[in-house]
């Protein structure tokens, strides 16, 4: 968290982050492409600043200048679909509907559940532009170079102001959100001020000392959740952020983790995978300086690290294998060997072979079912056939003869 601290709003957002001061970002942000994946920049004038761009067909995008990292990287998404809109600590909005931060998994789908926040109700810049006190000529719209890292929350009154100087400076562009749909924060039951909890409640909760907590929260162990608030220099959580971050911390390790000598044996395509993506997690986990420095405090060697690589290798295997489409990929291996008396091709073995190595028992399917119908069809004798299609799926498709550690 400290190492990449939020610090501004692009003047181009859709969704402002309240309480941070707007920085004007036209020459920066409009040369990144838009996608729906978040993409970053340093800034020219500034590479001691990173932009960060997340783009939404339908809701809009997002525009945030951080503080670069030691390595000069920006927030690193473990999730393949980072939210648009994301307040209070983690609470995140889909377009309609809030949710808790992600913190318990939902081995049914290999994410995390998704937890909808009663009551939430979102506050968008219209009610906020609302307010009569709010002036554009007393707002501010900052330059890179004027912005003070030491000193860039701004407090309520001026950034209202600062408020209705970025809603009249992005009036005159076509494509831009309404205020009415432009997210800036929600409000709940359980994030009211007077429900939030402190570190002796949120250690209470976990069944742990305050002290404890303290040591995890400060040395990046233990997954401590993000405080949903900061109040007179107090990290605040929400009591249901607590109550599953205690609950996560509850579950036997076998839910969460599976023990190696539990494991059923991968299918050989599936093993591959796992050996392939063993040292590229273990350099991702090792190798860099400033995410190893955020959960390795209690893993100091290689030995102990490529123990946690070769376990995400093997999840990231055995869920990527789960996901294959190995019937319809059949289906089209017999049309395609169906559609000359041959039977065989290079692509055709080359893809069969890749079938045997992650199902063999669809490829063997596969080549009985074309070896029949090539006897009904062409008149060829099924065991030529099959003696055909087994020499061609004999060899190794090309992503299998890569060697790996």
């Amino acid at each position: 968290m400290a190492a990449h601290r939020l610090l501004a709003n692009g003047a181009s957002t859709d969704h402002p982050v309240p309480g941070l001061p707007f920085v004007d970002d036209t020459l920066t942000v409009d040369a990144l492409r838009r996608s729906d994946r978040p993409d970053r920049t340093a800034d020219p004038a500034r590479p001691d600043l990173l932009w960060h761009v997340h783009t939404h067909p339908r809701l809009g995008r997002t525009v945030l200048l951080y503080a670069a990292g030691p390595d000069q990287g920006a927030p690193w998404h473990w999730q393949c679909a980072p939210p648009v809109v994301s307040r209070a600590g983690g609470y995140w909005w889909d377009g309609s509907t809030w949710y808790r931060p992600p913190q318990l998994r939902d081995e049914s789908t290999g994410g995390f559940e998704q937890q909808p926040v009663p009551a939430a109700t979102t506050v968008t810049a219209a009610d906020f532009l609302g307010d009569p006190a709010a002036n554009a000529d007393r707002g501010r719209l900052l330059t890179v170079t004027d912005l003070d890292a030491d000193a860039a929350v701004t407090d309520a009154p001026q950034w209202l102001h600062d408020l209705a100087r970025w809603a009249r400076h992005r009036a005159a562009t076509p494509s831009a959100l309404p205020p009415e749909r432009c997210v800036v924060t929600l409000t709940a039951p359980e994030l009211a001020g007077d429900r939030l909890i402190g570190v002796p409640a949120f250690a209470a909760a976990a069944g742990i000392s305050p002290s404890a907590l303290r040591a995890y929260n400060s040395r990046g162990q233990g997954a401590v959740p993000e405080p949903q608030a900061v109040i007179g220099n107090r990290l605040m959580w929400s009591r249901p952020v607590a109550e599953n971050w205690a609950a996560h911390r509850r579950r036997p390790a076998s839910a969460r983790w599976p023990a190696r000598r539990d494991r059923p044996a991968l299918a050989p395509g599936a093993e591959e995978i796992r050996r392939r993506l063993s040292p590229v997690l273990l350099a991702a986990l090792w190798d860099d300086p400033e995410r190893r420095a955020r959960w390795v405090l209690r893993h100091r060697t290689r030995e102990a690290v490529g123990d946690v690589a070769a376990d995400l290798a093997y999840l990231a295997a055995d869920r990527l294998h789960g996901d294959l489409p190995a019937q319809a990929l059949a289906e089209l291996i017999v049309q395609a060997a169906l559609a000359s008396e041959n039977v065989r091709s290079a692509p055709l073995d080359e893809v069969l072979a890749w079938l045997t190595s992650h199902s063999p028992r669809t490829a063997e399917q596969t080549v009985a079912s074309i070896a029949e119908q090539a006897e009904q069809r062409f008149g060829t004798p099924r065991f030529d056939t099959l003696r055909r299609l087994r020499v061609g799926a004999s060899s190794p498709p090309e992503g299998g003869r890569t060697s790996a550690a």
